[in-house]
């Protein structure tokens, strides 16, 4: 598959819309903030950071996103894609808010958001150090919302080891590994880090960071991805060349 990746604030349903005329066969939808703790770190965000952020309040979040996916099928009834949700929390309790939503194909962990308000609310990437958490959310999303589920993880996090919190993914009824192939300090995904995890798993893996070239994304499934995401290259609203 060819995935657009969330982006935090920018992937709503008028953004995303286009791509389903570019070779995209899974749209990502968000991060968006599913709690209260979630919500207040993304304000900060806002405020500390100048990030984008969505100001979707976590009880309004099942009726925009329906919104955002009427905008999408609407505007392109012949894509027969998938839609992804990207949704960070502090706990497992807010994803049930999402399972009556059935023009949601999959609900993806995000394990991913690097911002310290994200690490301070305990979110983010901050799951891959408390697998306690971790679990009790793949837990309630494989066990009750009847959807495809998928983990975005971050590569190469101090005091974690990556290949460790893979097996432990794997070790529930997981549909998807997101792979940000993170390499600390290099313009450039660790190719390296992402072929072992390849190796080790049988989850799809869909490989992430630094795709901006049809030879990144031919080097992402030459690693072992059997898809590839895109994310910052949208910005500039033509990733077709990315994937052809």
């Amino acid at each position: 598959m060819n995935v657009l990746s969330a982006m935090a604030g920018i992937n709503d349903g008028e953004f995303c819309k286009k791509f389903t005329k570019q070779g995209v066969d899974l749209i990502t939808l968000g991060g968006f903030n599913m709690d209260v703790p979630t919500f207040k770190a993304g304000l900060e965000n806002i405020s500390k950071y100048d990030r984008k952020e969505f100001f979707t309040c976590p009880h309004h979040i099942s009726e925009d996103l329906t919104e955002f996916i009427d905008v999408i099928r609407n505007y392109n009834p012949q894509w027969k894609g998938k839609i992804s949700v990207n949704l960070r929390a502090a706990n497992h309790e807010p994803f049930s808010l999402l399972y009556n939503n059935e023009n949601i194909d999959i609900l993806e962990i995000n394990a991913h958001c690097r911002q310290a308000p994200m690490l301070e609310a305990k979110t983010g990437q901050a799951l891959l150090s408390n697998t306690k958490v971790l679990g009790d959310m793949l837990e309630e999303v494989t066990t009750n919302s009847g959807k495809e589920i998928s983990v975005k993880i971050r590569t190469n996090v101090e005091g974690v080891d990556t290949l460790e919190i893979v097996e432990f993914i794997e070790s529930y009824n997981v549909d998807y590994l997101h792979v940000d192939a993170m390499n600390p300090g290099v313009d450039g995904a660790d190719y390296d880090i992402l072929n072992k995890i390849c190796g080790k798993t049988g989850i799809h893996v869909i490989g992430n960071n630094s795709v901006r070239s049809h030879e990144d994304y031919l080097k992402m499934l030459d690693n072992g991805a059997e898809s590839v995401s895109v994310a910052r290259a949208a910005l500039e609203g033509d990733i077709d060349h990315i994937f052809m």
